[in-house]
């Protein structure tokens, strides 16, 4: 086939700009495309004085031609000799306005000399300044080169080695290589040589600074070179950075701003040229901005800056043109291909018909033309794919060009070298073979070296020379390229790939081992694509069945679909709009047994949360639809928010919704193994798909497969626009009293935890009894602007003369209907005992009453009418009246049957009575409280007060003189102990407790003022009453008939003066001591001694008291009496022990003796436990404490117990 077909001689598959400019024969290959020459036009047009766009990105993948494209462009701005574009030429007369621009250069006086930067060297201004000094070097015109501050450095090294020997001995020690080897370095401009020159010639200098140059850069010396060439003829300079990509990948995270500002200025100097043609042209594979990501913020704004001073130029993918030179260097002997064309008439006449409608060459058959007898032996598929995968991955060393012009394995040459005559193609897997060095070196995480690792993996499974291999590499292709709308991974592309080659057979045997034999393909049911995938060795397609059958009975198709259904909310986008507001309706699919003639669609939806309802039929057959019809026209009548989807032709999905669940449940078990789970992986997805596929039908109108039927009528529903159109109609109609709320926030059911706490600070202030200017709020918060939204702008929030105030019939008829609907609902409760509030929810949300308002509003509103009427309704739980408040607004929203609303005639006597109250009970009034509440504020006052009574007044029903307290003090306090709501306990159970059994009386506050004062007096007359019996136990005998007239002081001291003086210092086992001891300490304070004495005797404060301590408290006396009276003192004989008393002698501080007697007594089993352990606490000390310490604690205890 070598002799038939040749690569178009002198067409090279590489271009160096900097080495080819004098190259005659790559100007004369050179074959434009349409956009290289609008990219030559547009340099030219540039050249005019007046032009001030000099400064371009060329950008364009590898293998574009893009280094060819600009060597040509450069050579015509040199104005090289136009007979060498011979291939050029012809393509310039298709476009005369392009050609006529060339012609005019070439007659102006302009000459440019190219600049040629080429490599990625670390120091961008040493690139430019090396180019320019090799550009001048090769074209004789070094002269024209101002001196620099690298020539300066190496003038003064030649001036120290012949002037200053001395010095130049010191240099040649203080640097790091030979100064020949120094010499040239700076002489290559290398920018480290400089710098250490620089930091050696203070020391060699005394300290002077070599700076020759102040202010020298790079864009002044392009712009003196610039002037300095007009007198060689030369008019300007077009400096082209080649592979500046490259650069960018190797150098831009060490790139310093200064780099940055160099090309910036270097932009702006050159779109200011003007006569001068400086230009500056950066070649890239890519935009600037995709090397950027990673650089710190600084660094970012210097490279945007760099690309925003640059024309972006992208060379356009006009894939024909490129089919056409691909053509031009595919040459073909005329005669052999003549006649092998004649040999082949039909086989070509076959592929012809193959491809002539196909979507890959559908646009021109021209185009199919080229493809075919052009580019062949190019199979067309590979025409295809060939530049559109260069684009994508080629590299310098892998290119289009490359491909078809370089020697070496599964190239164009090395094919047609091996290849008979015979009527055979390149097929994409050859493509494959070149290409996939490239594909190993993409980016690890990347699509394009996952698929080449799951390829190279099927591959190693199979026989590499089989056509299962070629088949392998070719989807792997296609999916490279993922354009499936023009080039389909199926079954029928590769048999159209393979079948000039293999029988068709062949072919299909092939994909089927693939797919049954090695599981190394799986064929996707929901678009019949062939897919590459992983194989663990397990046949899963029989796993699914297995697990399908053993499971059918457990698995409902509808269930599947509406788990599945990425529908399942539509919404009226008009309507939404208009109301500004979100309502929407339900998808959800239904079996047909659930359509029956006695369905009754609205009871079977009346649990579904949502604004309307579409249901979508699945059908179990074709005949079942006329049935199914039939019964929804007659069933859906009258149905106002129901609209209802019914295929009109069957299609199964039965298996595939049984298939899905088990791939499912599979898959989350094949977790652990990577392989496995990819496997199931890719049939979960394609069985997605198939499911998606299947929804659409009822989902996308505008495929016409399905029915609309709405209100017993057949919709005409062709476009999705047209359902949403017919969900607004309904909601127009269903929901047509619905205010406009414009707040997002809160115009919805469920609102988000910030929204809720804005809302309630609104909320809190329209429950405070006087209203303040906007409800207290400022600022730009949220609650600023719902309240704005919900109140000002719909008019109920007014100023009335300078006063805030509530307008529950403000202009917004909506609004207003909405507001006497809730004020109906409190007004209504006057005539029933309570009314549930899921009476109020029920009538502003169901769509019935055609309100329709969303959840998260009717707090808002609740708290304006409540309001108005605070004085009047009382709120009430199952237990009983709950504060009027934010907090109980929001429990009465999310349960609305939990709360009930009572209403009180509100009326001057209850005022008067709450008046007459406030200032009794005012030490315990919050202040706040009386702010928010009309008479709650009382209530809660006089429950703080009864908590603050001590126990004894809350707790005693007999009086200290054993007569029965009063039942209304009594049935008073314990209505202030009950959880009573204030309503019922002021207007209901103290009216009853205190008598009042009919109408309610303002003068039930005089009855509540007595009984406050007697309870507040009840421990002042346990007091006195404890000293009359005081007096009445310890009066002597002869004074009993001048008891009343003595004091306590004098009852209790003449008594004590009547027995045995040594009982004082006595220590009794019933506490008598203490009795005496506080005896011996009474003054005429008779309400402090009392208490002291009643806590001695009891134990107990007086507060804490109950009914029988009294009598406790005289019995205790009374022992305490005859205890003392009865000692007798200690009588013993001269040298006689008592072995039955102890007497101890303590001396105080001041010299006094006090001495304590107290009667030995048996020790209790806890009275030895403790013996022994003082012992061997005592013990355990040792000599660590002495003697005498230790008797000192013990006596000190003992003076304690004493």
């Amino acid at each position: 086939m070598s002799k038939m077909i040749s690569v178009a001689s002198g067409f090279q598959y590489s271009v160096n700009i900097g080495y080819d400019l004098g190259n005659d024969e790559k100007l004369k290959n050179f074959i434009p495309t349409k956009s290289a020459l609008h990219l030559l036009e547009d340099i030219l047009l540039s050249t005019a004085e007046t032009s001030t766009e000099r400064s371009r990105i060329l950008i364009g993948a590898y293998g574009k031609g893009k280094s060819h494209i600009v060597l040509t462009i450069l050579s015509i701005l040199l104005k090289r000799d136009l007979n060498l574009f011979k291939k050029m030429l012809p393509k310039l007369e298709e476009y005369p306005k392009i050609k006529q621009c060339v012609l005019n250069y070439y007659e102006s006086a302009n000459k440019i000399l190219p600049v040629v930067i080429s490599g990625s060297s670390t120091s961008l201004s040493q690139a430019f300044l090396l180019a320019l000094q090799r550009t001048l070097s090769d074209n004789d015109m070094f002269d024209v080169m101002p001196e620099t501050n690298y020539k300066a450095a190496i003038s003064v090294i030649e001036r120290w080695k012949t002037e200053f020997p001395d010095t130049y001995r010191a240099f040649e020690a203080a640097i790091d290589t030979p100064v020949p080897i120094f010499v040239n370095a700076l002489a290559s401009y290398d920018i480290a040589a400089y710098e250490q020159f620089e930091r050696v010639y203070p020391s060699l200098t005394a300290g002077s600074v070599f700076n020759p140059f102040l202010g020298f850069d790079v864009v002044e010396l392009y712009e003196s070179v610039a002037k300095g060439l007009q007198s060689k003829g030369y008019t300007g300079i077009y400096v082209v950075y080649d592979e500046f990509s490259k650069y960018l990948e190797a150098n831009i995270t060490e790139a310093s701003l200064s780099d940055t500002k160099m090309l910036q200025d270097f932009a702006e100097k050159c779109n200011r040229s003007g006569s001068l043609q400086l230009h500056l042209m950066l070649i890239s594979h890519k935009e600037i901005a995709n090397y950027i990501d990673k650089l710190p913020k600084q660094k970012v704004d210097g490279w945007r800056g760099v690309s925003e001073r640059f024309k972006h130029v992208h060379l356009n993918n006009n894939f024909s043109q490129t089919y056409e030179i691909i053509s031009s260097v595919i040459q073909k002997d005329n005669a052999l291909w003549k006649a092998f064309i004649a040999e082949h008439k039909d086989d070509f006449a076959d592929v012809m018909h193959r491809y002539a409608s196909h979507p890959l060459f559908a646009e021109s058959k021209d185009e199919l033309e080229v493809a075919l007898y052009g580019c062949y032996p190019l199979h067309p598929v590979s025409t295809f794919i060939l530049p559109r995968l260069s684009e994508r991955v080629a590299q310098n060393e892998r290119t289009l060009f490359t491909f078809l012009s370089a020697s070496g394995n599964s190239t164009l040459p090395a094919y047609l070298e091996q290849s008979e005559d015979d009527f055979v193609f390149i097929t994409p897997d050859i493509i494959y073979d070149y290409f996939e060095p490239l594909f190993k070196k993409e980016v690890y995480a990347g699509e394009i070296h996952q698929n080449y690792l799951l390829t190279a993996n099927i591959l190693a499974r199979i026989d590499a020379r089989s056509l299962e291999a070629k088949i392998v590499k070719t989807l792997s292709l296609f999916y490279v390229l993922g354009q499936f709308e023009r080039l389909k991974p199926t079954k029928d592309e590769i048999v159209g790939v393979f079948s000039t080659a293999y029988t068709v057979p062949e072919i299909t045997t092939a994909i089927d081992n693939l797919i049954e034999r090695d599981f190394v393909i799986y064929l996707k049911r929901s678009n019949d694509f062939l897919k590459l995938k992983q194989t663990s060795g397990i046949d899963i397609k029989q796993k699914i069945h297995d697990y399908a059958e053993s499971h059918a009975k457990k698995i409902s198709v509808k269930e599947t679909l509406n788990a599945s259904n990425f529908d399942n909310y539509m919404y009226p986008s008009r309507y939404n709009d208009d109301r500004e507001m979100t309502r929407y309706f339900t998808f959800i699919f239904i079996d047909e047994s659930e359509v029956r003639p006695d369905t009754n669609w609205i009871i079977k939806s009346e649990n579904i949360d949502a604004d309307g309802v579409i249901y979508a039929i699945i059908p179990h057959s074709d005949d079942a639809i006329k049935r199914i019809r039939k019964i929804v026209l007659s069933t859906s009548k009258g149905c106002n928010r129901h609209i209802f989807i019914l295929p009109n032709h069957y299609t199964s999905i039965d298996e595939a919704t049984h298939e899905y669940e088990a791939v499912s449940f599979l898959r989350e078990a094949a977790l652990d193994d990577p392989v496995l789970f990819d496997e199931y992986d890719v049939v979960y997805e394609d069985l997605r798909e198939v499911i998606s596929n299947f929804m659409s039908i009822y989902t996308h109108p505008e495929k016409y497969k399905a029915s609309y039927i709405f209100n017993g009528d057949v919709r005409n529903i062709r476009r999705k626009a047209a359902l949403t159109e017919l969900m607004a109609d309904i909601c127009d109609d269903v929901y047509s009293l619905t205010p406009v709320i414009s707040n997002e926030a809160v115009n919805r059911d469920a609102i988000t935890s910030i929204a809720s706490n804005s809302r309630n600070k609104l909320i809190a202030a329209l429950l405070r009894n006087q209203l303040e200017e906007n409800l207290g709020l400022s600022g730009t918060g949220q609650e600023v602007s719902i309240m704005r939204s919900t109140l000002i702008r719909t008019g109920i929030l007014v100023n009335y003369e300078g006063t805030p105030a509530i307008d529950l019939r403000p202009a917004d008829a909506r609004i207003a209907n909405m507001l006497e609907t809730i004020e109906n609902f409190v007004l209504s409760a006057r005539h029933n005992e309570r009314i549930c509030f899921d009476v109020l929810y029920d009538t502003l949300t169901l769509p019935e009453h055609h309100i329709g308002l969303r959840k998260g509003l009717i707090p808002i509103y609740l708290a304006v009418v409540l309001h108005e009427y605070k004085q009047q309704v009382i709120i009430l739980d199952r237990f009983g009246q709950v504060p009027t408040s934010a907090d109980v607004l929001l429990q009465i929203n999310a349960d609305p049957g939990a709360f009930s609303l009572s209403y009180l005639d509100w009326d001057p006597e209850k005022e008067s009575f709450i008046e007459q109250l406030a200032p009794v009970f005012a030490k315990y009034i919050i202040e706040a409280e009386r702010g928010a509440n009309t008479y709650d504020f009382i209530a809660s006052a006089m429950k703080r007060w009864v908590m603050s009574l001590p126990k004894y007044a809350k707790e005693a029903k007999i009086q200290p003189n054993g007569k029965r307290i009063e039942s209304r003090h009594l049935s008073f306090v314990k209505l202030l102990k009950q959880n009573t709501s204030s309503y019922e306990l002021l207007f209901d159970k103290l009216p009853k407790a205190f008598g009042y059994a009919g109408d309610f009386s303002a003068g039930l506050a005089d009855n509540i003022v007595a009984s406050k004062r007697y309870i507040d007096g009840m421990i002042d007359d346990l007091r006195k009453t404890l000293i009359d019996l005081t007096k009445q136990v310890f009066i002597l005998p002869q004074n009993e008939t001048l008891a009343a007239r003595m004091s306590l002081a004098s009852v209790v001291k003449e008594w004590c003066d009547s027995i045995n003086p040594s009982a004082f210092d006595h220590i009794f086992s019933d506490g008598t001591d203490k009795c005496l001891a506080l005896f011996k300490t009474i003054t005429n304070d008779e309400d402090s001694f009392i208490v002291r004495l009643a806590k001695t005797a009891t134990g107990l404060r007086i507060e804490d008291w109950d009914d029988s301590t009294i009598s406790a408290y005289v019995h205790k006396l009374k022992q305490y009496k005859q205890t003392a009276e009865s000692y007798k003192g200690q009588v013993r004989s001269e040298g006689s022990e008592t072995a039955t008393n102890y007497k101890v002698t303590f001396v105080e501080a001041d010299g006094s003796a006090i001495t304590k007697s107290f009667e030995r007594v048996e020790y209790s089993n806890r009275g030895k436990l403790l013996f022994n352990q003082i012992t061997q606490s005592l013990d355990s000390m040792g000599h660590a404490l002495s003697e005498q310490e230790k008797r000192q604690i013990l006596m000190e205890i003992l003076k304690k117990l004493c």
